[in-house]
């Protein structure tokens, strides 16, 4: 046999497979202001590393026209790599090709990425570009069932079984650079994390076409499934970018602050930033008017590692703080009452976005800082009338809270308010530390106690501390809770929070 022949022909359709749906559609690709699928992989992998699987699967036979056509890959790129020297596995649909729509053997080669990320305990990145399910593959030969072990992955659908099983396990990661729509949405909203691109990305069951050929609506991209709607209006959008690129960069930074899987600890990072820095600016940070909010992002800024918060869905529910910083450069994720925002008061939407952090923060062994000024709940009949009443949500990150095992450090900056105590961590809520400035007040009931000395005395907190000591008080916090043993829980399946 003649080898050097033979991997020349090989080279050949690797080479004529790299062009994905061929030049044209790599240009009207770039016209429209996006990288291709292998370009999106080259970007998200360390240079060099990333290595494709299954390059040669083809489409099955659907008994259609289309079988005439070659669908390189199954229009979707599969494989794995490093990203800052770490190894992480990724898909990525190819829009070149077909729309980047949705066919059984490119079910096949996700369901087979992701349970391999999970089995090797590595974090999963979907980016998505698709125009959806392809017709002729539903009602073809196999239609949603196709050909593997379902015993594995489950029956119809498999690539959503997959998620769940890896929920909690692994980091999952999935990036809306291109549409998305019915079937393909529903994998991507079971993820960790959700990085909306701006204007060319959108996510909806219906399409704009569909909506009104069914009901008669005549409505936009933006209006039922736009990345603003689903950053500002649904919740779904953790992150907002401007380009490919950009969703890239924050995928990539983002990793940077998890571990690749449950068991471990997130990846520590070296920093030039005094752990013992002080920081006069705190003592002044506060208002002299008390009806004054105060800028929690500004005091954020001033505690952690060089000043930056990689905040986690910074356009919704914008009254409370959500997002993830280091100390002396280990991992901690914030969560913040922004006074800036209807005072820092409790609501709904907020408890719901306080609540999911957690229990991500949660999952992956991330120390939670609490920062407390919020005058609670304010009274709203929309709240109390609105789907499930406050209270339903209200319980969720009290939930979360008394659930999580990871240490947690609260600290009372000034109001702390009604319901504030249980909704942001307090005594009797397994929180393994309380500290406060003096310039706290609390509200039992409808009492005022704006004495430090009075609330102190029921044991509301452990310490009052110098506001420009709260950064090297967190990092020590942190370091003697680092050998913090695992807490004990009573065994059962899962807890039922108040979905």
């Amino acid at each position: 046999m003649d080898m050097k022949k033979k991997l020349d022909e090989f080279n050949a359709v690797k080479e004529r497979l790299s062009f994905g749906g061929g030049k044209a559609a790599i240009e009207k690709q770039h016209a429209a202001g996006k990288l291709t699928a292998w370009e999106r992989m080259g970007l998200l992998f360390d240079p060099g590393t990333f290595k494709e699987l299954d390059l040669l699967a083809k489409p099955f036979k659907t008994g259609f026209d289309i079988d005439n056509r070659e669908l390189p890959r199954d229009a979707i790129v599969t494989g794995y790599g490093t990203v800052n020297g770490r190894k992480v596995y990724a898909s990525c649909y190819d829009y070149t090709v077909s729309g980047g729509s949705q066919g059984s053997m490119q079910m096949m080669k996700l369901v087979k990425v992701m349970e391999q990320a999970r089995k090797e305990g590595l974090p999963y990145v979907a980016i998505i570009d698709s125009t959806g399910r392809r017709i002729q593959d539903r009602f073809g030969k196999f239609g949603y069932r196709v050909p593997i072990r379902v015993e594995d992955c489950g029956e119809g659908n498999i690539d959503m079984f997959c998620p769940p099983m890896a929920s909690g396990v692994i980091p999952q990661i999935s990036l809306m650079l291109g549409p998305c729509y019915a079937g393909t949405a529903y994998c991507p909203m079971m993820s960790d994390f959700l990085i909306f691109r701006k204007e060319l990305s959108f996510m909806s069951v219906a399409s704009p076409t569909l909506l009104k050929s069914a009901t008669g609506a005549v409505v936009t991209q933006d209006e039922i499934g736009g990345a603003l709607l689903h950053a500002t209006t649904t919740g779904s959008a953790d992150l907002l970018a401007d380009s490919d690129e950009e969703a890239i960069a924050q995928c990539r930074q983002l990793l940077g602050f998890l571990p690749s899987n449950w068991t471990e600890k997130p990846p520590h990072s070296e920093t030039l930033d005094d752990p013992q820095r002080l920081e006069e600016e705190l003592l002044f940070l506060l208002p002299a008017e008390e009806d004054k909010p105060l800028d929690m992002h500004r005091l954020i800024s001033l505690i952690v590692d060089e000043g930056q918060l990689f905040e986690i869905a910074p356009l919704y529910a914008r009254n409370m703080v959500t997002g993830f910083a280091r100390l002396a450069g280990q991992a901690v994720g914030i969560v913040a009452n922004n006074g800036m925002v209807a005072e820092g008061s409790l609501d709904a939407n907020g408890c719901d976005k306080e609540a999911h952090f957690i229990r991500t923060c949660d999952c992956f062994n991330i120390p939670l800082i609490f920062l407390v000024d919020s005058p609670g709940f304010l009274p709203s009949l929309e709240q109390e009338q609105g789907p499930d009443g406050i209270e339903r949500h209200a319980a969720k990150p009290v939930f979360a809270i008394c659930e999580a095992t990871v240490p947690k450090v609260v600290v009372y900056v000034r109001k702390v308010f009604g319901s504030s105590r249980l909704i942001m961590g307090g005594r009797g809520m397994n929180v393994d530390s309380v500290i406060a400035w003096p310039s706290v007040r609390f509200n039992f009931g409808n009492y005022p106690i704006n004495e430090p000395d009075a609330s102190g005395a029921v044991m509301a907190f452990e310490e009052v501390i110098d506001p420009r000591e709260t950064r090297p008080i967190l990092i020590e916090r942190l370091h003697r809770l680092s050998g913090k043993l695992s807490e004990s829980r009573p065994w059962r399946k899962h807890g039922l929070i108040q979905l």
